[in-house]
């Protein structure tokens, strides 16, 4: 039997997906816990997903071709920096970073692009409609290059 590397075991980087929802609360210290456990970096993100609008007959959904106003967009994109670097400074993290997309894709893009061994996010509970198309923390599930753990809202 092979004898477990218990350097090459632990978390590194991990990343923690914030929403600024309760369940963002309890993944940053669920991920703070283990981090000091493992020595692990600790790095939040927050995803802003631009709404877009349709032009005349084309029917735009969000991240497909359509139109949004810049000055919107960077409106959002600032006052979710500002909120994420608050929530950074409040609980000692170092590392942040605000970016705009699709929360599901980009995530995981994210996290295989800065060499990530875990990702940290809550996960909100499903039901009719989103247990058909799936929910953002599930998509990262499936998808993501590294571990995840999606930490349930306490009762």
């Amino acid at each position: 039997m092979e004898k477990l590397d218990i350097n090459n075991a632990m978390y590194k980087q991990v990343l923690v997906a914030v929403d600024f929802s309760e369940n963002s609360y309890l993944a940053i210290e669920k991920a703070q816990k283990m981090a000091k456990f493992c020595g692990a970096n600790i790095e939040l993100i927050h995803v802003v997903e631009i709404p877009t609008y349709p032009i005349l007959e084309d029917v735009a959904v969000m991240g497909m071709p359509g139109i949004w106003d810049d000055d919107i967009a960077k409106s959002l994109i600032s006052a979710s920096d500002e909120k994420l670097k608050k929530l950074a400074n409040d609980i000692d993290v170092i590392s942040f970073k605000t970016i705009e997309g699709i929360a599901s894709i980009d995530i995981v893009e994210y996290a295989k692009q800065n060499k990530c061994d875990l990702i940290v996010m809550g996960t909100h509970g499903i039901s009719g409609f989103k247990a058909l198309i799936g929910s953002t923390t599930n998509s990262i599930v499936n998808h993501a290059c590294c571990d995840v753990l999606a930490v349930k809202l306490k009762d």
